[in-house]
């Protein structure tokens, strides 16, 4: 079965929650939001917003998978130009979005063995 059936806004909010507390510092907004999915109405997308790269990530698992996510990220209409200051904190924000789609598969990985 594949993870996304299993998921439902409320689980990807306690797992926000929970990953919150684990103490990365980011800069990056990161929330659920309500997928337009006709036939799946209550799922979630992760949605993380990069503070210095002015682009938005979704972060989704992959379809048919076995409990592995992926992340999507917009492109961008202009070119950023950053101090070393800021590209050192956008690559701490990147470092914060693989801890997060590492945490969001071992949940997911976990969720299925317990089905």
């Amino acid at each position: 079965m594949p993870v996304r059936k299993l998921l439902d806004m409320d689980l990807l909010e306690t797992w926000l929650t929970e990953f919150r507390t684990l103490g990365y510092v980011t800069g990056s907004d990161i929330r659920v939001l309500e997928q337009e999915d006709e036939a799946d109405p209550d799922t979630g997308l992760i949605v993380v917003d990069l503070s210095n790269a002015k682009t938005i990530s979704y972060l989704q698992p992959i379809a048919g998978g076995d409990g592995s996510w992926k992340v999507t990220m917009e492109a961008r209409d202009d070119v950023i130009e950053l101090s070393a200051v800021e590209l050192v904190n956008l690559g701490n924000e990147v470092n914060v979005l693989g801890a997060l789609v590492a945490f969001l598969e071992t949940k997911s990985k976990a969720l299925l063995a317990a089905c």
